[in-house]
């Protein structure tokens, strides 16, 4: 069973977690699970986890899947950490290994019919780049599949995606971590990142041009005003539009260091409202596609004045999921809670989505 989100100064000791708990290099930090004491919970807050999911039976039943295995997920992780660091002390690179997780992603996503993206990864904030790096990737394919690539190109695309910020390796972390904004001595030193990447896998053994422009123009813009070649329209490769896509996405919805997340309605209107001048529009509207505006666990208020807890959403009616209905119009709570399918009731939809917490 899975509930809402809750951030960590809202969770107390008893609580049990209900989805796993990811350290900054794909390590569960907390399995699922485990009743929170306060050692963990203190833990949990030195290595900077923001929120995590907690089980209520409320929702009792209710499942969120991840749209890759578990163990892929932390096998991308680590392969990323272990390819970055590698590049950073000019050691050689297991391509082999690389192509074996590249597969294993695209493959899993393949054999899902109905790929929706609804989970929030649960993560620490102290060292993001490795994890980001992989939820890039998997969102990528899956717009790649919605777009109808093909096998091939499906895996050059996870390939790009998944190092489309290699060259951040050869980055000062004083810049790459810095929490306050960049002066512009800085930001020009960051922005050479795409080059640095770019150089970084040109050279590697197997891997393509094609690969290696993903991280070039990963922060091009459609209306040519991005970096570091300022190249517009179609011009930038087809493969790098779909990862700008994907990467803006998944910066604005995680929890970092300094920065709120966005809710994945927030991040879409955001996307929407720069299709056509930072990104490609079509591609935007494919994104649109495999992500669930009111994700599973989302607090909802309904415009009939009641609140409940999304507890199903549809690839194909991204607005109009099922709630599970938990408080009245005076905000008691109902005994037992009842589901509402908007599917079915047009006349019935979400007005606001609550705070996590």
């Amino acid at each position: 069973m899975i509930t809402k989100v809750l951030q960590l100064n809202h969770v107390r000791e008893g609580m049990k977690v209900a989805k796993s708990i990811y350290g900054p290099h794909g390590e569960i930090l907390l399995a699922a699970g485990v009743s929170l004491n306060s050692f963990y919970i203190k833990r949990l807050e030195e290595m900077e986890v923001a929120a995590i999911y907690i089980e209520d039976e409320a929702t009792e039943g209710i499942v969120i899947n991840d749209v890759i295995s578990e163990k892929t997920r932390i096998e991308a992780i680590k392969l990323t950490k272990e390819c970055m660091n590698n590049i950073k002390l000019q050691s050689s690179v297991d391509v082999a290994k690389v192509n074996q997780v590249i597969t294993d992603i695209v493959d899993e996503l393949l054999s899902n019919n109905n790929i929706i993206v609804q989970v929030l990864e649960i993560r620490a904030l102290n060292d993001h780049t490795f994890s980001h790096s992989v939820n890039v990737a998997v969102l990528s394919v899956i717009t790649g599949i919605a777009l109808g690539f093909d096998y091939k190109k499906l895996k050059d695309l996870a390939l790009g995606a998944l190092f489309h910020d290699i060259g951040k390796t050869l980055m000062p972390e004083s810049i790459l971590f810095k929490t306050e904004p960049l002066t512009q001595k800085e930001e020009e030193i960051w922005k050479k990142h795409p080059l640095l990447g770019f150089d970084i896998l040109r050279k590697l053994p197997t891997i393509n041009l094609t690969n290696a422009h993903i991280a070039l123009e990963h922060h091009e813009r459609y209306d040519g005003k991005g970096f570091p070649r300022g190249l517009s329209g179609n011009v930038i490769s087809e493969l790098a539009r779909v990862v700008t896509v994907c990467n803006q996405y998944d910066k604005m919805t995680t929890y970092q260091i300094g920065q709120p997340r966005m809710k994945p309605f927030q991040a879409i209107e955001v996307l929407i409202g720069n299709s056509g001048k930072f990104f490609d529009a079509d591609i935007v509207r494919a994104f649109l596609g495999i992500i669930a505006i009111f994700p599973i666990g989302s607090k909802v208020t309904l415009n009939i004045g009641v609140k409940g807890i999304v507890i199903e959403a549809y690839k194909n009616y991204p607005t109009r999921p099922k709630v599970r209905v938990l408080t009245d119009k005076n905000g008691e709570k109902i005994f037992p809670p009842y589901d509402i399918d908007l599917t079915d009731m047009p006349e019935i939809c979400i007005i606001k989505v609550e705070e996590e917490g």
